[in-house]
């Protein structure tokens, strides 16, 4: 007898060899199987390192999903090129929703400073925004300022002193940085590392004045006195009740944030999108991964494919206008 597995896999190589004949497009084809996904593992592909924020962040969901969905959910990294490589990679495979990508705020980034294979708009299809994170302005503990407003004042008697580290030329700190400086009307010299720890550990040991950190990494740091936290972006959170929002510091404008999401190559059927896009949201709701996600200093979103479309297009639109004001260039 034909197993149900190898029946379902001939059905859809039939399906396939008609769909051709008659001149049906493959996104049509894949829609008429829809009814049966996931039948087979899924892969997310984490463009970045294993052991960093989106690498843990796909893991936790990994996990969920295959509790919830039946199949395994597994994790690859493909680190490379802030992120581009692994992100190529996913676009590239077929739109059947087997294979996902892990997108981060550094896709925006990469896509407005950086000349690309691909279109970080139009090659994706989105699924949701998972989660965000509070970016936060740390400052060595010795500097001769104690809150945003004396930093501004220092900075413009001696433009071009105050000094700020980043993981790098055109990464999410870098430009946030620049942004800031712009809004506050001020001019920093900037120090690229090839990373956030040896940046946090040079503005801890004072080789740079300030640099600008996810909440989760700097809470112990800024706790134990080892730092000072000088604004965040989003909200005051309970871990660092004393430091204020850019808005209350009198920049208002200011807009940053690091952000996970997850996509897929262009055409995956809408039918395996709103599956996932549900699946996900309610890995959102489960009372362990609301936890897990807020002791990380970050937020549950769980949006819809739309909404997270629209932040990548304004993200992009955001950090091109900074670029263009700082004049930075790729390297």
């Amino acid at each position: 007898m034909v197993s149900t597995t190898r029946r379902r896999l001939i059905t859809s190589m039939g399906a396939l060899s008609v769909g051709s004949g008659l001149g049906i497009s493959a996104p049509a084809v894949l829609a008429q199987g829809a009814g049966d996904y996931p039948n087979r593992p899924i892969k997310i592909i984490v463009p970045l390192a294993a052991g960093g924020g989106g690498d843990l962040t796909a893991r936790q969901l990994a996990q969920h999903l295959t509790e919830r969905m039946g199949v395994p959910v597994v994790v690859e990294n493909r680190p490379g090129a802030g992120g581009s490589i692994g992100t190529h990679a996913a676009i590239k495979s077929p739109p059947d929703g087997y294979t996902l990508v892990m997108l981060s705020s550094s896709h925006t980034c990469n896509a407005a400073l950086r000349e690309l294979p691909f279109d970080s708009i139009n090659d994706i299809e989105p699924i949701t925004l998972f989660k965000r994170e509070s970016l936060i302005l740390v400052g060595n503990k010795d500097l001769p300022v104690k809150n945003f407003g004396e930093l501004v004042q220092w900075a413009k008697r001696e433009p071009g002193v105050v000094t700020y580290g980043s993981s790098g030329v055109g990464g999410i700190t870098h430009l946030s940085m620049e942004h800031l400086a712009d809004l506050a009307g001020i001019k920093l010299n900037h120090v690229a590392y090839k990373g956030t720890g040896p940046a946090l550990q040079d503005t801890i040991g004072g080789t740079v004045n300030l640099m600008f950190s996810s909440v989760a990494i700097v809470v112990p740091v800024i706790q134990e006195k080892r730092a000072i936290g000088l604004g965040i972006a989003d909200a005051r959170i309970p871990a660092l009740p004393d430091v204020p929002t850019f808005k209350e510091a009198g920049v208002p404008g200011f807009k940053s944030d690091l952000w996970h999401a997850v996509a897929g190559p262009k055409g995956i059927p809408k039918e395996i999108v709103a599956r996932l896009n549900k699946e996900m949201a309610e890995v959102l709701k489960s009372p362990q991964m609301q936890e897990r996600i807020r002791s990380e200093g970050s937020q549950p979103v769980g949006s819809s494919p739309e909404q997270l479309l629209e932040t990548i297009r304004a993200d992009i639109a955001q950090w091109k206008d900074v670029i263009r004001k700082a004049d930075i260039k790729a390297t």
